[in-house]
C-alpha cells in the first residue's frame, strides 16, 4: 500500500493545518482551499469548454499553491495559480492576459513567473505548455516554445518527480521546501510526517537502481539523468557502463545538450576526449565548452564540425589560452551579432595589456595581442 493511500481523513487534515494538500500523489505546499462551486462557474463561463475534469479534481483539493518537484526537461513549474496570489498575475489576471475575442480554449492554471505557463484544453483536458525563449547564448534553442505535456492534469502531477532524495542530499536542486515543511510537522506530528516524507521519496528518480536491475535503457527520464550526471562529473567508467547497457551516448539529455556537450560545460575534458573516441556530434561542444578546451581540443573539434557562433566566441574569451580564442574567432563569419564583442574584446585587450605591464607576464601579453588582433578583424567584416 502506497503512503497516499494510507494518509486517512485525519492525516489529511493535520496535512493541511500545516499548509500541505494531497494530489495524484505529490505535495502541493502554501494549500489554498478548495474552489467553490461559484467560482468554478465563474471560470468555465470564461471558457470555450467546460474545466477539464482533472483540472476541476485539483482545484476541489487545492485552489493555489507551491510545487517544489521538477517535471522532465526544461518546463518550471511551481505556482499553481489562484485568484488573489501576488504573483506576476493571479488567477483572473492570466486567463485576462490571455483572452482573445470569444471565450477561452486553454486556460492557464500554473507556471513559473513569467517564463513558464501551463494551459488545460478546454476541449481535450490535456495540459500544454508555453516557455518563453532565453536572449541568445542563454540556450541552444532561441525562441519561444509550446507543445503538449501531458493527457491531463492528474498525469501531469504523475510526472513531477526529484533527481535527488533532499533529505540525502542538501544541494537538491528541489524538493528542499518540501523536506523543511515535513520537518518542521514532524515534531508534532511525527507519524503524519513520516507518511509524508516516503510519499516525497516515492517520487525519486532512482536511475542507479534501474542501472543495477538493467532496465535503465528503456526508462527514458532515468536514462538521460544518468548520462547527465556521468557526464557532468567526468564519470568515464559510469559512461561506460551506460553505453554497455544500451544507453545512446550521444543522445540530448538537457536542454538539446548530449553527454559531450555537458561534459564540456563542467570542464570534464577527459570524459569529453573519450566520447570524442566514440564519434560523438560535436556540433554544439564550441557552444557550450569553449571556455573549458584545450587548443588542442578546439582544434579537434573544429575539424570534426563543431558550430561556432557568437555565443562560442564569448565562451573562448573566457578561456585562459588565448590560442583557443584565436582558433574559434577566426571561424566566426562577419555579423552585426559578432561586431556586438568588439567594445568587449577591447576592454578585455587593455586589462590584459595593463596586468602584462605590471607583471611582466608573457602569456597576458600574448592575450592583449589576440583580443587586439580579433576586435580589429571583426570590426572590419573579416572571418571565416
Amino acid at each position: 500500500m502506497s503512503s497516499a493511500t494510507s494518509l486517512d481523513e485525519k492525516d489529511r487534515w493535520i496535512a493541511g493545518e500545516a499548509g500541505i494538500a494531497v494530489f495524484a500523489d505529490r505535495l502541493i505546499l502554501g494549500a489554498r482551499p478548495p474552489i467553490d462551486d461559484e467560482t468554478l462557474e465563474a471560470v468555465a463561463a470564461r471558457c470555450a469548454g467546460p474545466v477539464p475534469e482533472a483540472l476541476a479534481a485539483l482545484w476541489r483539493v487545492s485552489f493555489g499553491g507551491r510545487i517544489d518537484y521538477q517535471l522532465d526537461g526544461q518546463i518550471s513549474f511551481t505556482e499553481l495559480f489562484w485568484p488573489g496570489s501576488d504573483g506576476y498575475h493571479d488567477l483572473w489576471g492570466w486567463i485576462d492576459h490571455e483572452q482573445e475575442p470569444g471565450r477561452l480554449r486553454f486556460l492557464p492554471f500554473g507556471g513559473f513567473e513569467y517564463l513558464d505557463r501551463l494551459y488545460a484544453d478546454t476541449e481535450t483536458g490535456r495540459v500544454v505548455y508555453w516557455q518563453q525563449g532565453l536572449p541568445s547564448g542563454w540556450e541552444l534553442t532561441e525562441g519561444d516554445r509550446a507543445d503538449g505535456l501531458a493527457v491531463d492534469v492528474r498525469a501531469l502531477f504523475g510526472q513531477l518527480a526529484l533527481e535527488d532524495d533532499p533529505w540525502a542530499d542538501g544541494d537538491a536542486d528541489a524538493g528542499a521546501e518540501l523536506r523543511d515543511t515535513i520537518d518542521d510537522l514532524a515534531g508534532e506530528q511525527p507519524a503524519v510526517a513520516g507518511k509524508l516524507r516516503d510519499l516525497v521519496r516515492s517520487a525519486v528518480l532512482d536511475w542507479p537502481a534501474a542501472l543495477a536491475a538493467g532496465t535503465l535503457a528503456e526508462a527514458p527520464r532515468l536514462r538521460r539523468l544518468a548520462l547527465d550526471r556521468a557526464a557532468s562529473s567526468g564519470d568515464t567508467d559510469l559512461l561506460e557502463r551506460l553505453a554497455e547497457t544500451g544507453c545512446d551516448l550521444a543522445e540530448p539529455v538537457r536542454g538539446g545538450l548530449t553527454p559531450i556537450d555537458i561534459a564540456l560545460v563542467n570542464g570534464r575534458l577527459e570524459a569529453a576526449r573519450n566520447l570524442l573516441g566514440r564519434r560523438v556530434p560535436v556540433t554544439n561542444t564550441l557552444r557550450t565548452g569553449a571556455h573549458a578546451v584545450t587548443a588542442d581540443l578546439a582544434r579537434t573539434l573544429l575539424a570534426r564540425g563543431a558550430m561556432v557562433t557568437s555565443d562560442a566566441v564569448g565562451g573562448a574569451i573566457d578561456n585562459a589560452d588565448p590560442e583557443v580564442l584565436r582558433l574559434v574567432a577566426a571561424r566566426l563569419p562577419a555579423s552585426a551579432e559578432a561586431r556586438a564583442h568588439v567594445p568587449r574584446l577591447r576592454m578585455l585587450a587593455a586589462q590584459a595589456a595593463h596586468a602584462a605591464d605590471r607583471s611582466g607576464d608573457q602569456r597576458m601579453r600574448d592575450r592583449a595581442t589576440v583580443l587586439r588582433e580579433l576586435a580589429d578583424m571583426i570590426s572590419a567584416g573579416a572571418g571565416s
